[in-house]
């Protein structure tokens, strides 16, 4: 099943054509790699089909209904309920908890605080992170750190999680810890798709595509076996 498509956009930022042409079809439950030199557009893709960022023309279907973009509030509505975000930082509020920044998206979702409370300790057990609830971001180390934002970005339980550069400060042990955790999300049903500069990491991923000068230019369906 398909769960996002994008048909023939194109991006256009003053004279430069940052995409171009690009269609490309994302099936439910798959771990999917972007990769390309720096000024491929591959960030500015992932950010469209995390409905970041508004195509110049053509067309994005999340789960068959096409995506109007014009609609600031069903826009919000559906990225919030249907995606979860990882960046290269973390962004995490330096004020709160680990666990208040885990709860943060929930009580903007208007979940309840005891149900965000539970959710939010699960989720940072689960990551590793049990104990460290009440530590604040800057007490804990850059791994940890990111290790937070993801439990933040599984918070709402998505179906999508959208992931750019997620290893790019890390060093070598927390980077294939960030992955090992990323193929459970996977293999527990989330669909994954990832901007990285790493194709050691790619070829971790269910199937690469390749950008170059604003365009795709190759898919990969990568064979690698998944633990």
């Amino acid at each position: 099943m398909q769960i996002i498509t994008v048909k023939n956009v194109e991006k256009v930022i003053g004279q430069e054509k940052i995409l171009k042409n690009i269609n490309l079809i994302i099936n439910k439950g798959e771990f999917v790699s972007i990769v390309g030199p720096s000024g491929s557009g591959k960030s500015t893709l992932l950010y469209i089909l995390g409905l970041l960022d508004i195509p110049t023309s053509g067309e994005v279907v999340v789960e068959e209904s096409p995506v109007v973009f014009k609609d600031k509030d069903r826009l919000a509505n559906l990225r919030n309920k249907k995606f979860g975000f990882v960046f290269q930082f973390h962004y995490l509020i330096n004020e709160l908890t680990l666990e208040e920044n885990v709860m943060v998206p929930m009580l903007k979702a208007n979940v309840d605080k005891k149900t965000a409370k539970e959710r939010a300790l699960t989720l940072l057990e689960k990551l590793g992170l049990k104990g460290k609830e009440n530590r604040k971001p800057y007490q804990i180390s850059g791994g940890e750190q990111q290790r937070v934002s993801i439990a933040r970005a599984l918070s709402n339980n998505p179906d999508i999680l959208i992931a750019d550069e997620p290893t790019g400060n890390l060093d070598s042990k927390n980077t294939e810890k960030v992955m090992e955790i990323f193929t459970q999300i996977n293999h527990e049903g989330k669909t994954i798709i990832m901007v990285t500069h790493e194709m050691d990491l790619a070829e971790k991923t269910d199937r690469i595509v390749k950008m170059k000068d604003g365009e795709i230019v190759e898919e990969i369906k990568v064979n690698y076996p998944h633990l």
